[in-house]
């Protein structure tokens, strides 16, 4: 059993000193926390005093080891139109990248994700049905070409249509737009703050292509790789595969790689929503991963696969018969497969999260 804190990830869309809870005030937006290996941001061990130790959780642990990697997400705008690709087209074109070219792949492996909102969280994910689409897309002028291209089913060329079509006036159309074609006020307002931040980017225009959620603290929305998504806002516990494999189509000062996204996006695959609350197992279909988020008590988390324990809130402590630590908040225990049967006892709000593969 190892003791970490999490690596800051200071991305523009997070919220200033979102994460100072569990981290440290910087007076910068901070977007993510990393629990994990992932050598975009390896955790930073401690030891029983939660002091850095000098070393990283990648020190002891390579990626076949810690096979999921956990964050805590902090954003105060939208983020990027995104699709992480499968874990083929992950492997191949990691393969074919070369030294001299710009990195599109960090890694060989597929990310799927989960995100389990902690406060009331706003997010575009999967396909919004196609009739809403062309609903909403008639009420933007001189969108007839992407138009046609839904009814006929070719979901790439409407999706190359309106990356061309995304002007700064059409943009800004996106909030009467959604009005006229019948969406409630709070999806219109979500259009109104695409617009508002992100006036000149063309990827805005691919947000009436995307499904509007909100969810309450303790639901959550699983996000199969494949499946394009854009959160909006709010903060939330993020599950994941150890990856950081993102292909952008809008919504960011980031490269955008229209092709690569496309050539990402499984049409037919949905993000599953999970109306749960804290204290429910969250284990969505296929996954590789499963959560509790647990507001008091116990749990017994079985060896034999890795395993993470976050606290949130208040405080918590993990027990084996091999060792025992106390949490603070931020703070997290991990154990890899090898390591013994662990007893979590809480008093505010802990993540436990397991890997589904053995």
């Amino acid at each position: 059993m190892l003791l970490v804190r999490g690596a800051v990830k200071a991305y523009d869309w997070g919220l200033v000193d979102g994460l100072a809870r569990w981290s440290e005030s910087t007076g910068e937006p901070q977007a993510e926390l990393w629990f994990g290996v992932h050598p975009g941001g390896p955790s930073p061990l401690l030891d029983d005093n939660w002091r850095p130790t000098g070393e990283h959780l990648g020190d002891r642990f390579d990626v076949e080891a810690i096979p999921l990697l956990v964050k805590l997400l902090a954003a105060a705008k939208p983020l990027s139109v995104q699709v992480h690709p499968r874990r083929r087209v992950a492997a191949d074109q990691y393969a074919l990248q070369r030294e001299d070219e710009p990195v599109i792949y960090t890694d060989p492996f597929e990310k799927t994700e989960m995100l389990i909102a902690l406060e009331d969280f706003e997010a575009f994910a999967g396909w919004r049905a196609v009739d809403q689409s062309i609903a909403f897309l008639e009420a933007i002028e001189g969108t007839l070409l992407a138009v046609r291209s839904l009814r006929t089913g070719t979901l790439a060329d409407a999706i190359r249509v309106l990356l061309e079509l995304g002007t700064p006036e059409r943009i800004a159309s996106l909030p009467e737009a959604a009005r006229v074609a019948g969406l409630p006020d709070e999806q219109v307002a979500a259009y109104a703050t695409v617009a508002d931040l992100y006036p000149d980017d063309a990827g805005a225009l691919l947000t009436p292509l995307l499904d509007y959620l909100r969810l309450a603290p303790g639901e959550a929305v699983y996000v199969p790789a494949g499946v394009p998504h854009s959160y909006i806002r709010g903060t939330g516990l993020e599950v994941m595969s150890s990856s950081d494999n993102v292909v952008r189509l809008g919504l960011t000062s980031k490269p955008v790689h229209v092709d690569h996204a496309i050539a990402a996006l499984v049409p037919d695959l949905r993000p599953q929503v999970l109306r749960t609350s804290h204290g429910d197992l969250i284990w969505p279909i296929d996954s590789p991963f499963v959560v509790r988020v647990l507001r008091a008590g116990e749990e017994k988390i079985l060896s034999g696969s890795y395993r993470i324990v976050l606290l949130i809130e208040g405080a918590a402590s993990v027990e084996s018969v091999n060792a025992e630590t106390s949490l603070r908040q931020g703070t997290a225990a991990v154990m890899d497969a090898r390591d013994p049967d662990a007893l979590v006892r809480a008093n505010g709000l802990v993540a436990i999260i397991q890997s589904t593969e053995r």
